[in-house]
């Protein structure tokens, strides 16, 4: 199995056609116009289908999103969090 940071880079890359070669896990992806907002939508999807949580509206911000690291530690605090409530 990918890890959640595998499986991101390769959703990120292939699905949306973001060229990542060269870029770190800390590059802005929105903030640098690398993505846009309509491909935020389908990000969302993908990760809340992927990764089984659903994100909450409070949480697509800059902070959790703007980079392959932040997306991965999102992603890990939320998978994190439901799996405790269960």
């Amino acid at each position: 199995m990918d890890s959640v940071r595998d499986q991101l880079v390769n959703y990120i890359g292939d699905d949306l056609a973001v060229d990542l070669d060269g870029l770190s896990d800390d590059d802005l992806l929105f903030s640098a116009g690398l993505v846009d907002s309509f491909a935020l939508i389908s990000l969302m999807t993908f990760i809340e289908t992927e990764f089984g949580f659903r994100i909450s509206p409070g949480d697509v911000n800059l902070a959790n999103f703007d980079s392959v690291g932040r997306m991965v530690d999102y992603v890990n605090a939320q998978r994190s969090i439901t799996s405790g409530s269960r």
